[in-house]
């Protein structure tokens, strides 16, 4: 990519629609993917199986997490409806997860998932929150990918131009 004065302008004073859907590349996802991904999460994943850890133990396995589901779920949602969608779904998911007023001897409790095995609680909310910042820096990853040419010999001072990528578990 050529630099692109005005481009760069739009970039730096808001995110264009069209900046959010680029990715890094073939089966990489866009900014706007990321977000669809991340509220098929807080529907599917980090509280449903917090509250199945608290009532069934290990004697039930987690359903599989659906990384795809992104894909169809966010189909004719603009970038706007999908942050609002998941600012909403986050709230709700961080208001029940305090109505739950866990005690350490709560985070100790186990759960089972179907790659890993046995898990605890805390690990799973610590996953949580290490799962948006894996996002965030995707996300931040996916747009500087859009100034690798023409950043030139700049490219070497920013570690963003410098990643290969993020772990493709989720």
């Amino acid at each position: 990519m050529e630099q692109n004065l005005e481009h760069t302008i739009s970039l730096l004073s808001r995110t264009p629609l069209a900046w959010t859907l680029h990715n890094e590349g073939e089966s990489s996802w866009s900014a706007f993917e990321v977000v669809g991904h991340l509220i098929h999460g807080e529907r599917t994943d980090w509280m449903p199986r917090a509250k199945m850890i608290l009532q069934f133990g290990e004697s039930r396995t987690f359903d599989p997490f659906d990384r795809w589901a992104q894909s169809r779920e966010s189909q004719g949602k603009s970038l706007c409806e999908l942050l609002d969608e998941f600012a909403r779904l986050r709230s709700e998911n961080l208001h029940e997860l305090r109505v739950l007023n866990l005690r350490p001897e709560d985070l100790a409790r186990r759960g089972r998932h179907p790659a890993l095995g046995v898990v605890m609680l805390s690990e799973l909310l610590a996953t949580w929150a290490a799962h948006d910042l894996t996002h965030l820096h995707q996300i931040s990853r996916i747009m500087a990918h859009q100034y690798r040419e023409a950043v030139g010999p700049w490219a070497k001072f920013l570690g963003v131009m410098q990643c290969a990528g993020h772990s493709s578990a989720s």
